[in-house]
């Protein structure tokens, strides 16, 4: 290692009680640069950090956490194969399992999404969480694009996360879901623009 970056107030150890100045002394010491960076402020004043963004992504404030990142939050997949249903409804999806459950992700619910992988980056929407109307209580993400096309599965993709459409609905049947879906899709459509 030649140098190491730490925030202002950056603690570590027991208690935290090692901070900005012993990592300096042991950085001399050891023939290492330590460089301490200041808090970085949004031009409202708010402040940056790790514990605020991760806040603001629990709560589905995603503007937030983008103002935070300086980009929209996102998350890496993968493409797995999944019940088929979306294209029966004339929605078809593509499914994503995440490399780790621990993975920190916004509230259930509908959001406006751009799926980046080696062929592009395009446009959708996604359900994060279960899918009621069809008795799925399991946790699934799955999205559908609105230009895609060829074979999605195995590969890997970075999910941007853009806006929140909507809380996660149980609907009386497949044609109710489907109407729905066609109203979401214009929500998503709007927010990607």
């Amino acid at each position: 290692m030649r140098a190491l970056l730490i925030g202002h107030d950056h603690g570590f150890g027991h208690g935290r009680e090692g901070d900005a100045e012993l990592v300096e002394r042991i950085a001399r010491a050891s023939g290492f640069t330590a460089e301490v960076v200041e808090a970085v402020t949004l031009p409202n004043g708010d402040r940056v950090s790790s514990s605020v963004i991760r806040e603001a992504v629990r709560a589905g404030d995603l503007a937030g956490a983008a103002r935070g990142l300086g980009r929209p939050y996102e998350a890496l997949g993968r493409v797995v194969a999944g019940a088929g249903r979306g294209r029966l409804l004339g929605f078809p999806t593509i499914n994503l399992a995440l490399p780790s459950p621990r993975k920190l992700l916004p509230p259930v619910g509908v959001y406006a999404v751009r799926i980046a992988s080696a062929a592009g980056t395009l446009g959708g929407m996604l359900n994060l969480g279960p899918r009621p109307t069809f008795g799925d209580d399991a946790i699934a993400l799955e999205a559908h694009l609105f230009e895609a096309g060829g074979d999605w599965y195995g590969r890997p993709v970075a999910v941007e996360f853009v806006a929140r459409l909507r809380d996660t609905l149980k609907f009386s049947g497949p044609e109710a879901l489907v109407a729905q879906l066609k109203i979401d899709a214009q929500s998503a459509r709007r927010a990607l623009t």
